[in-house]
């Protein structure tokens, strides 16, 4: 017995339950009994497309439009296979046509905005969209794509105004806010995007991508707290993103939580046992905790990645002969810095309510009237200017040295410095033939353990008379040791013996808070020296 055939409403029903080798099945065998029915033939070259069969699409859907050359949606389907297929200026002729046929349908110009936008022609593309706007002044995707193509043309403020607009008419749309809220992110209004990126995760909680940015905008407020908070929902949401694991790697060691930060870099390395920054990173974290032998072993795999690197070369020789490191490893602060540049300032001012610059002005301001000299300044460990801002109205010439370029292009911002150096200071110092009036090391020694070759560089670069500050976290018991935050502290003895051994005078001496740490003030040695 010969099987009936479907209706056409059946085979419509098995299309929109996405069985579409049944459904492609049911509209060929119609179209046997109806070879000119041009709906038919739509719904059949639309299941092709959904198939991925770009010329069986084109083909039936210029079939349907030989038959019907009034259907405007054959037109517009007909010119998104084409651009499917990357033939731009046939889409473009057909929706050329349909624009002459029906010159008010505001649809053809958004959808001849979007190929003109797949080309690159970003003004072409906004007029198109300007268009279809003017035509139908609640046209969603069309304020969407105006959006996104005056963002390519770098009209951010026009861009904008297209997302707001889209926004009145329609509150609920989640890409408009999105798209919103990466260009404040663009214009470094990262409060303002922070607001979008949270309305957006009330109703998208495990948008990957709203989390991670909503994390780069409070790293970029300085509240690390936060930007932790949504780099974790981030790792709920792709447990083996590295880029995350890494970033929090560093937001836990900007915090002094080593622990914390042994745990994310060590599933970094699970992910990837090549990411040397991790590796390396991890090594410095392990000595922070005393685990010598752990640390000991992430050097050397970071060395087998890289066998010219001298100094962790170094770093293992001392290790291995049970000596004490003597400084942080040069890679090491240029990765950390590296990393915290962009938000440093906000973060070490408002959250760690750091104020050593301001305490060094006032203490050099007691014994000089800082309105009417005009000195020679070295910056050492300049960072990004925050003791250069200070200083700078009493310097004849600033100069400022430190190891981060990314650090040394904050610093330049502030635009207070005549000359800034790439180089880490020991090595500055052993080649400068210039003398200054003043040298500052603001929260410079607490990467150095052993200060003998700091001093020892620093004195022949002061003039006779010339004065030298900075600040060292105190260590009540040993010379100096590393402590669990992968800094440096000092003894009074220690340094006030090396003082003595370099020939110089205590000018002003003071225990100061630091910065707070975990909610606790951490006390440091604040010094100003003078060259007799």
């Amino acid at each position: 017995m010969k099987k009936a055939k479907l209706t056409l409403a059946e085979i419509q029903e098995l299309h929109k339950a996405g069985r579409l080798d049944e459904a492609k099945a049911g509209y060929f065998s119609w179209l046997e009994d109806h070879p000119h029915d041009a709906s038919v033939l739509h719904l059949y070259a639309l299941v092709c497309a959904e198939q991925g069969e770009w010329d069986d699409a084109q083909r039936y859907l210029e079939k349907a439009l030989a038959i019907d050359p009034a259907d405007r949606a054959l037109y517009l389907h007909l010119a998104n296979i084409c651009k499917a297929k990357g033939e731009y200026d046939h889409a473009i002729r057909v929706l050329h046509d349909l624009i002459r046929l029906y010159p008010r349908f505001a649809a053809g110009f958004n959808n001849l905005g979007t190929v003109y936008f797949a080309l690159g022609k970003w003004n072409d593309a906004i007029d198109a969209f300007k268009t279809a706007i003017d035509l139908q002044t609640d046209f969603v995707d069309a304020y969407y794509n105006l959006g996104l193509a005056l963002g390519k043309a770098g009209r951010y403020d026009e861009a904008l105004s297209a997302y707001r607009a889209l926004l009145e008419i329609s509150p609920a749309h989640a890409g408009g806010r999105f798209q919103l809220a990466c260009l404040l992110m663009k214009q470094n209004e990262y409060q303002a995007a922070a607001d979008q990126f949270l309305l957006i995760e009330q109703e998208y909680p495990y948008h990957f991508e709203t989390q991670s940015n909503l994390a780069t905008c409070f790293l970029k407020l300085g509240w690390l707290q936060k930007a932790g908070t949504h780099y974790l929902k981030a790792l709920e949401i792709i447990p083996d993103d590295i880029q995350i694991l890494y970033n929090l790697g560093v937001i836990s060691v900007q915090l002094g939580r080593m622990r914390d930060a042994v745990e994310y870099y060590s599933r970094c390395i699970q992910e990837n046992p090549d990411f040397y920054e991790a590796r390396n990173n991890l090594a410095v974290a392990f000595l922070a905790l005393k685990k010598k032998d752990r640390a000991l072993q992430q050097f050397r795999e970071a060395l087998r990645m890289h066998p010219e690197n001298a100094s962790i070369r170094h770093i293992i020789s001392v290790l291995s002969q049970d000596r004490q490191i003597s400084a942080s490893p040069a890679e090491y602060i240029q990765s950390l810095f590296d990393s915290y540049a962009d938000h440093y300032d906000a973060h070490i001012t408002q959250t760690l309510h750091y104020q050593v610059p301001e305490f060094m002005r006032d203490r050099v301001g007691v014994y000089y009237d800082l309105s009417k000299v005009k000195w020679d300044v070295l910056d050492l460990g300049c960072g990004t200017g925050l003791c250069g801002a200070l200083f700078r109205s009493a310097a004849r010439s600033l100069k400022g040295v430190d190891l981060s370029d990314k650090m040394l292009a904050e610093a330049a911002r502030k635009q207070c410095y005549d000359q800034l150096v790439h180089l880490d200071i020991l090595s500055f110092l052993d080649e400068c033939a210039d003398t200054f009036d003043l040298v500052l090391a603001g929260d410079v020694l607490v990467y150095f353990g052993n200060l003998e070759e700091l001093f020892s560089a620093v004195y022949p670069v002061l003039r006779n008379g010339g004065l030298f500050a900075f600040n060292a976290e105190v260590n009540l018991n040993e010379s100096f040791s590393m402590t669990e935050s992968g800094r440096f502290a000092h003894s009074k003895a220690y340094l006030d013996r090396l003082i003595g051994q370099h020939h110089l005078a205590i000018l002003d001496y003071k225990v100061i808070p630091l910065r707070t740490q975990n909610q606790a003030a951490i006390q440091g040695h604040l010094y100003l020296l003078k060259k007799e």
